[in-house]
């Protein structure tokens, strides 16, 4: 590899831009000769003496051979291009690795790794699914269905509750979703021919959506002896495990905690760590997981540190570095993980509509009654779209077989459908104490199972408030679940072992459990609201990201007039009707405020859907109904909440933003009546095609009051231009147009000549396929409008503020995205940067671009990133 590197140097024609490019492969290739390394550069008066004292320092060999290369940055061209004549050199017998590994294994290291297989085959081959009936086994043959598994890092929107964002999320995956981008999991590590091994895997997804069960398939399988992923050994760690570890731990012993058959042939597993797997279960429930950023290091299996710092030195490779990971979570944890180590990023997409149909034939055991109760299903679009989720799938089909029918009438919304969950279950309890005790059907008090209720219910709301969804024994909060009846019903137990002693460790059956009780806890005792909901309403949703918005969607559903009817009747549980209506005036107060100010309204938009209560919206009287539903995935879900709102509230529409939300045309279509009450619509930053266009174009041809559209960054071209010039003559009451960002052409824009500057007074038309000499023909008085027109830039406080705008945008978004901003604003010319403004924009987004090439490990999207960073750096 050293000889390429050399080799490498007539064509880039710079010793320090070889190792920049290189730097990933020069750490994988020095770190095993780092130290004699540094020696020979001493010698040849390349390093002084504080140079090698200063690497040294460094926790690790990787990291010494990082410092090195940093240093040699500083030295110029004539110090790395003897440091490239050093590397070149061949190594000395004495400074090989690995020799080991060539040699063949022992007859124990063989007999040790068929017994390995067959004790994961037996701690996989049964699963206790969701909440199965303790002493209720399931053949994990019988209810596993394939997930779909996209290849690549798909960046789910984690601002808010990673659950909601995903059901449109999914339903575009499975549409567009490339073959090439599909992989099965016997591909996880799999490459193309000539592409750096895949060693770090992280496996991402929302919760409930399988990624244990992937994790658990993969050991069912290596167990049953299939060699697709070529490993000789595989150890699995669970974070709910390593949340026990509280003393400093050093690798082997973490192995060694459920692997004690392994003792004696240890030592050479880890010898051949480049046939191991070790995979990381469930990242977003450890304890830690905010204290992975740290600055020492593990270097040998015997060395002792905390756990987070033994978790992290195999992630950055420091120790076992031939190690194969893969690493799970849920995407809110996702910012704590060293993504830059990480090789190929997975998302679990879930269920596939023939799967969901599959899972309701494996479950029910009946395939009559099954299609049966899958049409009830089909026909709820709320439950069919949870039903994408594994884990809703198994909630609506336990509320299925337990009842057959509901409790109600048909769910309408998240709350209904949890209400039935907790009825199904409660009424099954109390069939089988009532058999169990040989009494009559019924004879349970209600007063002691509502009592239980809310015994779970305050265990969920001050754990959901402290971010906690594993409860020890040892915690005081949990102690009374001893005697609780229900504990067993909606929690999980875990018996976690340590050396002399075990602790329980419970969970409820899914985070949204969690939350629905939290919610239940709430609203049916005196427990005021949480701080950050009482909050100024824009406040509030800036400050809750996600972590309380289902939590207040339950809320405002239970404190609905049917719900609390329906909690009274079938559990007893009594709700205090001015808390009730106290919370649905603060819902009308809070979608006042945020409709006025343009803040993010989404979360209050569901809150009002799930109160079914068309009143409340025609309570709503803002000045200005400005609904911001920006930057989110929407899922159907979300569209319900939009147009239940819309269709109860009076008057016009002030502004409607759907900036990058992945709208569709039969969305834009289904909102089409009120489009034509809407004054500002925007809808950047989506990928618009024609029929898109098309609706877009009939709203302008039959609105009396459209005055304002932005449809910047959507990959519009002259065809879909002509058709929207062609719409505006007919009522001419499009007052702005902002398209930056496109494939417009000249001739393009020289289909506005006749619009501006009446009735288009401002047409933004800036990053788009214009040539320099057209840019001064367009901004010329009296073509195209002249000073209407914005083709270039100029010194003005409203576009250094735009600018911005853009740059905190490309800041938060994904390299791919960023490539495409790239692609169109880096088409510049000294006359762009006349302005201080834009000459900070560029200077910001050149910064930008490099420190996202320090972080890339995919060679391409790294080369491309480069070829920008290059037009950049004037």
């Amino acid at each position: 590899m050293c000889k390429m590197v050399t080799a490498g140097k007539d064509v880039t024609g710079s010793c320090l831009s070889l190792i920049r490019l290189k730097r990933v492969s020069l750490v994988d290739t020095l770190e095993g000769r780092i130290d004699a390394l540094l020696d020979v550069l001493l010698s040849r008066e390349v390093f002084n003496r504080d140079d090698r004292e200063d690497v040294l320092c460094q926790p690790g060999p990787r990291a010494r051979v990082r410092k090195v290369l940093d240093i040699l940055e500083c030295k110029g061209e004539e110090a790395v291009n003897t440091f490239l004549s050093v590397v070149d050199q061949p190594e000395t017998p004495s400074s090989a690795v690995g020799k080991s590994k060539d040699q063949p294994p022992s007859l124990g290291y063989n007999q040790i790794k068929q017994k390995h297989r067959e004790v994961l085959r037996r701690r996989s081959e049964s699963m206790l699914y969701y909440n199965t009936r303790h002493g209720e086994k399931i053949l994990f043959s019988d209810q596993y269905v394939n997930l779909l598994l996209v290849n690549g890092h798909q960046g789910l929107d984690i601002k808010r509750h990673e659950v909601l964002a995903y059901g449109r999320k999914r339903l575009s995956l499975q549409q567009k979703s490339a073959e090439h981008r599909r992989i099965t999991p016997d591909q996880l590590f799999s490459t193309a021919n000539g592409a750096r091994p895949v060693k770090k895997i992280l496996v991402t997804g929302v919760a409930g959506i399988g990624k244990t069960i992937l994790v658990q398939k993969l050991l069912l399988d290596f167990g049953n002896n299939k060699e697709s992923l070529g490993f000789d050994f595989i150890i699995h760690m669970t974070f709910r495990d390593l949340n026990l570890v509280n003393k400093p731990v050093n690798l082997r012993e973490l192995v060694l905690r459920k692997n004690r058959h392994l003792a004696k042939e240890l030592d050479n597993i880890l010898a051949n760590d480049d046939k191991l797997l070790i995979i990381f279960d469930g990242f977003d429930e450890f304890r830690h997981y905010r204290r992975c950023d740290v600055d020492a290091f593990l270097c040998e299996p015997d060395d002792y540190g905390e756990v987070e710092e033994v978790f992290t030195s195999l992630m950055l490779g420091e120790l076992l570095p031939n190690t194969a990971i893969i690493l799970t979570s849920r995407p809110t944890a996702i910012g704590h993980i060293p993504v830059g180590c990480v090789d190929r990023f997975v998302l679990i997409a879930g269920f596939s509509l023939d799967e969901i149909q599959d899972f309701f034939c494996r479950y029910f055991q009946d395939e009559g009654l099954a299609e049966q109760l899958f049409r009830v299903v089909r026909e709820n679009e709320l439950m069919l779209t949870l039903c994408y989720i594994p884990a809703f799938c198994y909630i609506i089909c336990c509320i299925l077989k337990e009842s057959k029918d509901f409790a109600g009438d048909n769910p309408r919304t998240m709350t209904d459908i949890y209400v039935q969950y907790l009825v199904a279950l409660l009424r099954t309890h109390t069939q089988e104490r009532a058999k169990a005790s040989g009494a009559v059907q019924g004879t349970c008090g209600g007063e002691q199972l509502s009592d239980a209720v809310l015994q779970l219910a305050r265990l969920a709301f001050f754990k959901l408030m402290d971010q906690q969804t594993l409860f020890y024994a040892s915690d005081k909060d949990v102690a009374p679940l001893e005697s609780c009846p229900l504990a067993s019903t909606f929690l999980d137990k875990m018996v976690a072992q340590e050396p002399g002693c075990t602790e329980d460790v419970y969970s409820f059956a899914h985070l949204t459990v969690q939350e629905f009780f939290a919610a239940v806890y709430c609203a049916m005792t005196d427990q005021p609201l949480p701080d950050v909901l009482q909050q100024d309403s824009s406040a509030a949703e800036d400050t809750l990201k996600g972590h309380l918005d289902l939590f207040s969607r339950f809320l405002s559903g239970i404190l609905s007039e049917r719900n609390t009817k329906l909690l009274a009747r079938q559990v007893g549980l009594s709700c205090d009707e001015g808390k009730a209506e106290a919370y649905r005036q603060r819902t009308v107060s809070n979608l006042n405020h945020l409709c006025e100010n343009g803040t993010h309204i989404l979360n209050s938009l569901h809150c009002l859907f799930e109160q079914q209560d068309p009143s409340l919206g025609q309570e709503v009287r803002a000045q200005a109904l400005r609904l911001n539903v920006s930057d989110e995935i929407l899922s159907p879900m979300d569209y319900n909440a939009i147009k239940y709102f819309l269709n109860a509230t009076a008057g016009d529409l002030s502004e409607l933003d759907l900036t990058g939300t992945d709208v569709s045309y039969e969305a834009l279509r289904d909102l089409m009546p009120h489009l034509l009450k809407c004054k500002q619509l925007w809808v950047g930053e989506n990928p618009l095609d024609m029929d898109t266009i098309q609706v877009i174009a009939e709203v302008l041809q039959q609105s009396d009051c459209f005055t304002h559209l932005g449809i910047g960054w959507t990959d519009i071209g002259d065809e879909e231009l002509l058709v929207l010039s062609n719409a505006i003559r007919q009522k001419k009451v499009l007052k702005e147009l902002w398209m930056e960002g496109n494939r417009v052409t000249c001739r393009g824009l020289l289909s506005l000549s006749d619009l501006t500057p009446h009735p288009l007074s401002k047409v933004v038309a800036i990053w788009n396929d214009v040539t320099e000499t057209e840019v001064r023909s367009l901004s010329a008085p009296g073509d195209c409008g002249g000073d209407s027109l914005t083709v270039d830039f100029s010194e003005d406080a409203v576009w250094a503020a735009w600018g911005h705008w853009v740059l905190t945008r490309c800041s938060v978004s994904g390299n791919e995205k960023l490539l495409t901003v790239l692609h169109k604003v880096c088409k510049i010319s000294t006359r762009y940067l006349e302005t201080g403004w834009a000459h900070a924009f560029y200077r910001d987004l050149g910064r930008l671009v490099k420190s996202r090439i320090e972080q890339c490990t995919e060679e391409d999207v790294r080369k491309r990133l480069e070829t920008f960073e290059g037009v950049l750096s004037w």
